[in-house]
């Protein structure tokens, strides 16, 4: 990991499941309801499904059905979600106060995902975090998704920062890959698909357990804050 000071972040941006959200409920549930829309005798379990998730949703799919199943299967586990998600998503441990502590020092904030890109955005306000998060990216919106780091390119442009100064927050390989690509700061949380022994050898910026330990890391007056 490489030693820097968090007075040269200007802009931070955040993956969203596992990151700030906590959905991994809803996204079991889904596909377990297209397994059982294909008759299939399989239940998911969390490990299951934290195993899938990250990457696009139809890759995802990809990996539980037929190819020539692949693009119904996605259907059908939108269509189940969409019914489900806000209800049974959560803010992360750490989330809300961090967003809020940030917010309140002027840093601009955003959130890049691999999620559809209008529910993200729904999630958001269903949190109440539309002034945190003013800038959301995600499938759908045009742009590939990461590992690509097109939308972290795009996002460092529309908040008018230069990607050296931007930190993006993650916790997965597709958000370090993202990051590394886009030329910012990356820091992996072990929250989400993700655990440390899996996300130590690639070397993030940061690596931590918890929101609350970035905001220690944060608030650090010997780091300048």
């Amino acid at each position: 990991m490489n030693s820097f000071s968090p007075s040269s972040i200007d802009t931070i941006l955040y993956d969203l499941d596992g990151t700030l959200a906590d959905s991994f409920t809803p996204i079991r549930d889904s596909f377990n309801h297209m397994l059982r829309h294909f008759g299939l005798d399989r239940e998911l379990s969390e490990t299951d499904t934290l195993a899938l998730v990250g990457g696009a949703l139809d890759v995802s799919v990809a990996r539980l059905l037929p190819n020539a199943s692949v693009s119904r299967g996605t259907a059908i586990f939108r269509e189940h979600y969409e019914t489900i998600f806000l209800e049974r998503t959560h803010p992360m441990p750490g989330a809300p106060d961090l967003l809020e502590k940030i917010f309140r020092r002027g840093l601009p904030q955003g959130v890049i995902t691999n999620k559809l890109g209008r529910s993200a955005r729904e999630i958001i306000r269903h949190f109440g975090w539309n002034a945190l998060l003013p800038l959301c990216l995600g499938e759908g919106d045009g742009l590939p998704l990461k590992p690509y780091p097109d939308m972290i390119v795009s996002a460092a442009k529309t908040l008018k920062t230069r990607p050296e100064n931007l930190l993006f927050v993650g916790d997965s390989p597709f958000d370090f890959l993202a990051a590394r690509k886009a030329g910012c700061r990356i820091c992996l949380l072990t929250t989400g698909t993700h655990r440390r022994v899996e996300l130590a050898p690639l070397r993030p910026d940061l690596l931590f357990d918890s929101l609350d330990e970035l905001g220690e890391w944060l608030r650090e007056p010997d780091r300048g804050r």
